[in-house]
């Protein structure tokens, strides 16, 4: 397969993993909203724990990127397994209801009208629950980097269109969910749309894998890629504004949602 078809399928395969992702998020809030009875606090567990499961695996990704031979399979793997385990969350969920009521009893408010102790039960519960799909979700982005970038020159770019691409599949799936899906097909039947969208991802990223890529050039990012990263004062200190804009522009978002879900 030519380079540039080949960067085509996985923009394409990029594209509809945002989607599906989002279909998730989407889905996800509504049906958290049901468990605890607000939806202020079930979009704060949510983005809390799609964040952390996306810097977990990125990072978790980042750290054996070297070594995989073959990272577009590897991606597609991840993409049906994220399906399989968006399928058990609300299986996961019953159980953090059984669980509750077994180890602080019945409780008949929902949980943001039922004390600390059963909110921060779910709370943590959901973290949990949801950690082990968009861990997944996370290490795809370096995989995909890992597959499609191969010269110090094509970091920025390629990196910037496989971000853009994601992220526009997102905007989509969003949309999609919000004022499509749900209300035509309901919950369950959603989530599982964007299951079907993840095996059709593992599909084609299996076919792009079985065709190895011609004129490649050779991959001298690996010997950069390999080496421990120290960062200096300098890189810390931006370390810290990245982190600093990630708080606010989560915050933003949940105080966003508050204000216009009023009008």
């Amino acid at each position: 397969m030519r380079p540039d078809s080949r960067f085509a399928a996985v923009l394409i395969c990029f594209f509809l993993s945002g989607l599906a992702a989002l279909l998730y998020q989407t889905a996800w809030i509504r049906e958290f909203s049901f468990v605890f009875g607000t939806s202020a606090i079930a979009i704060a567990a949510v983005l809390a724990a799609y964040m952390s499961g996306l810097a977990v695996g990125a990072a978790a990704a980042g750290r054996f990127l070297t070594r995989v031979r073959r990272p577009v399979l590897v991606y597609g793997v991840l993409e049906a397994a994220i399906a399989a385990s968006a399928l058990a969350v609300p299986l996961l969920l019953r159980g953090a209801t059984a669980a509750c009521h077994e180890l602080l009893g019945g409780h008949p408010e929902l949980p943001a009208e039922g004390g600390t102790a059963v909110l921060a039960f779910f709370f943590v519960s959901s973290f949990l629950i949801l950690m082990v799909p968009t861990a997944f979700m996370g290490a795809t982005l370096p995989l995909l980097i890992r597959a499609a970038v191969h010269t110090d020159a094509q970091v920025g770019p390629r990196t910037g269109v496989l971000y853009g691409i994601n992220t526009a599949g997102a905007v989509c799936g969003t949309v999609l969910a919000a004022f499509t899906l749900l209300p035509a097909i309901g919950l369950r039947a959603t989530v599982h749309v964007g299951v079907g969208v993840n095996f059709v991802v593992f599909l084609i990223a299996a076919v792009i894998a079985r065709k190895p890529a011609r004129n490649q050039p050779p991959k001298d990012i690996d010997a950069v890629a390999s080496v421990p990263f120290h960062p200096t004062p300098a890189a810390r200190v931006m370390l810290a504004l990245v982190c600093l804009s990630g708080v606010t522009s989560f915050t933003y978002e949940v105080l966003w949602t508050r204000l216009l879900s009023h009008v």
